[in-house]
């Protein structure tokens, strides 16, 4: 998370704001766990075409270990876009991941 727009005000109190209303990981919530989220992910990457400053549910909180496996596979430039973000069902038997 370097340079911007993780580097100004309005990214922060973006965040802060997202982590208010939302504390928890929602992956792992989706999976029935109850994990404090450190990161807030743009369901949209920027590089992707996402805004930068999107409303809040245009935002995902995240622990670190989601956070990294939705970036590293579908926001990393050579991701292939054809693998699920993250691993395991949630509490329903639903794969998690693919559609925010």
């Amino acid at each position: 998370m370097s340079g911007w727009p993780y580097t100004t005000t309005a990214w922060r109190n973006l965040r802060r704001a997202k982590l208010a209303a939302s504390p928890l990981c929602h992956p792992c919530e989706l999976r029935g766990r109850t994990v404090l989220a450190k990161a807030v992910d743009h369901i949209v990457a920027i590089a992707k075409g996402g805004p930068a400053f999107p409303p809040l549910d245009g935002l995902m909180s995240m622990c670190e270990p989601c956070h990294n496996a939705k970036t590293n596979a579908v926001d990393h430039p050579n991701a292939s876009g054809f693998r699920r973000a993250l691993a395991g069902y949630d509490v329903d038997g639903n794969p998690i991941g693919g559609d925010w």
